[in-house]
């Protein structure tokens, strides 16, 4: 127990002194300038990308230890640059899933790359589960209300695109084994008509843990790297396709309803916020105005009132009636589109 401080408290120290790597530093740039055109807090959303990143690349680490994985630095190489190729045809492919597979198909039919084809696939495999804790952890946040279209009705919905930076420790080397510090990015792009952010993000992780623990443990006993790669590559398609046709196969969660108008999010601090209007409420009639659609409420927004009277329906609680009194503050409301 006490060797495995040792390690936690080495792999932190190691970890720390990436931060003042320039290339850490460009990394955190770019994810602080993505987050800034998706949220309203991109320095929050970044440093919460790190503080988790920092945690996700500790128990990577640990496991790689445990299953005493090596690689030389060129092993790593090869895998970002096909990444990086394959990112350009698809940002889906940016994904170690592909890059892995394909560096390890080629080494096994054409032996070429010479890379460590067992060891990469455990790298794949543990990524992938440390990639479904940090989902279930945090992948949830910074989500972003979407508009889809189902058929012939417009829906309400929620985008995920939550990127980690994972410095991890990796030991390389032929003959003397060293410890050298490297960055992965894990990354989660999701969306979700029929489930609440939270419950989505569990659910997605949980079943991208299931397909890295399968990975390892077909990996780990040696089984057969052909069929380890086969199932890497077609099992994250076969994810992605089952994701899509669930979604669109349920029962969206915010459709328009024939009276009021669906409430998609609600602002911090807002009255709305005050009075306890949330997600997934109907809006029916603020002061005694029916609200069938977003120019209602621009039209009540307008008018310089220190009074309004709520009534909106909510699925736990029926019908609910609130009042609020006070200082004058946006209405604070997020609705899903009527077509007029």
């Amino acid at each position: 127990m006490y060797g495995l401080y040792q390690i936690v408290y080495f792999t932190i120290m190691d970890i720390f002194r990436t931060f003042k790597s320039p290339f850490f530093i460009l990394v955190v740039l770019l994810i602080y300038c993505q987050y800034r055109n998706s949220t309203k807090m991109p320095l929050i959303a970044t440093l919460y990308a790190i503080l988790y990143g920092v945690l996700g690349g500790i128990i990577a680490t640990v496991i790689f230890l445990y299953l005493q994985v090596y690689l030389i630095p060129i092993d790593f190489i090869y895998i970002l640059i096909v990444t990086i190729i394959l990112s350009l045809i698809d940002t889906r492919f940016m994904c170690f899933a592909y890059g892995g597979s394909i560096v390890v198909l080629s080494n096994l039919i054409f032996g070429y790359p010479k890379v460590d084809s067992h060891d990469l696939m455990l790298l794949v495999a543990v990524l992938h589960m440390v990639e479904a804790f940090l989902i279930i952890l945090n992948g949830n946040h910074q989500r972003e209300i979407s508009y889809f279209s189902l058929g012939y009705n417009d829906v309400g919905g929620y985008k995920f695109n939550r990127i980690w930076p994972i410095p991890l420790v990796l030991f390389i080397g032929d003959t003397i084994i060293k410890p050298i510090t490297i960055l992965a990015l894990l990354s989660y792009r999701d969306f979700t008509i029929s489930n609440y952010p939270r419950n989505k993000a569990i659910k997605s992780g949980i079943i991208l843990f299931l397909y890295g623990l399968i990975l390892l443990i077909i990996t780990r006993f040696r089984i057969n790297l052909y069929l380890t790669t086969i199932i890497a590559l077609a099992g994250h398609e076969f994810l992605i396709y089952i994701n899509k046709c669930r979604e669109k196969a349920k029962t969206p969660l915010f459709s328009n309803p024939n009276e009021g108008i669906r409430v998609l999010g609600v602002q911090y601090g807002s009255i709305a916020k005050k009075i306890g209007v949330s997600n997934g409420d109907i809006l029916l009639k603020i002061n005694d105005v029916t609200i069938n659609n977003d120019r209602d409420l621009r039209d009540i927004e307008v008018v310089n009132l220190d009074t309004y009277k709520f009534r909106y329906f909510n699925i736990k609680k029926g019908i609910i009636n609130r009042t609020y009194k006070g200082k004058r503050k946006t209405l604070g409301i997020i609705t899903l589109p009527r077509v007029l």
